[in-house]
């Protein structure tokens, strides 16, 4: 509903304005089409059709990663377009998060691109954000569990990074 707090001021405005009452229908007609392009735009954003997340991280893959005896742990939907998923095995967990870019990526600082998934890919503590077209996918593996500090959290982080872009291929398929 941003959309309403979008137009209201417009609108507002130009009824406000000490013009003729032609000028002000006109300003008004004119403040109203630029926010309904700017709704336009802002909805656009976020309506882009995505699989769910546990179709796109099925029982099958989350087994070939993490082996025998991988269960599913989470199947969610945080909001109407975006859904979560997350499997846990012997070997560690994965969790992916998918839909628009636009929601599953933000700009961090300490993201770093990684080149050669999706049409964009960047890694960053919160795991591996690749976008596909208009879709987006945050896929987060974890490889051990517990408090790590110094070059043993480095190390962790790498060793993470390597299993999300191993995934990654796997996920991607499907977006």
């Amino acid at each position: 509903m941003k959309w309403l707090a979008l137009i209201a001021p417009l609108i507002t405005l130009a009824a406000c304005s000490p013009n003729s009452s032609q000028t002000q229908a006109a300003a008004a007609t004119g403040a109203a089409e630029a926010a309904k392009a700017k709704i336009g735009a802002i909805k656009a954003q976020y309506d882009v059709a995505t699989p769910n997340a546990c179709v796109v991280l099925d029982k099958a893959t989350a087994t070939q990663f993490l082996g025998a005896g991988t269960t599913l742990k989470r199947r969610a939907q945080p909001n109407p377009h975006m859904s979560q998923c997350q499997y846990a095995g012997p070997k560690g967990m994965i969790t992916v998060m998918v839909g628009p870019w636009s929601m599953v990526h933000t700009a961090a600082a300490n993201a770093k691109a990684v080149t050669g998934l999706g049409d964009e890919a960047y890694s960053s503590p919160s795991g591996l954000d690749v976008r596909k077209g208009q879709k987006g996918v945050n896929i987060d593996v974890e490889t051990e569990f517990g408090e790590f500090s110094g070059k043993a959290a480095d190390s962790l982080e790498a060793r993470n990074l390597a299993a999300q872009t191993r995934v990654a291929p796997a996920i991607i398929a499907r977006l």
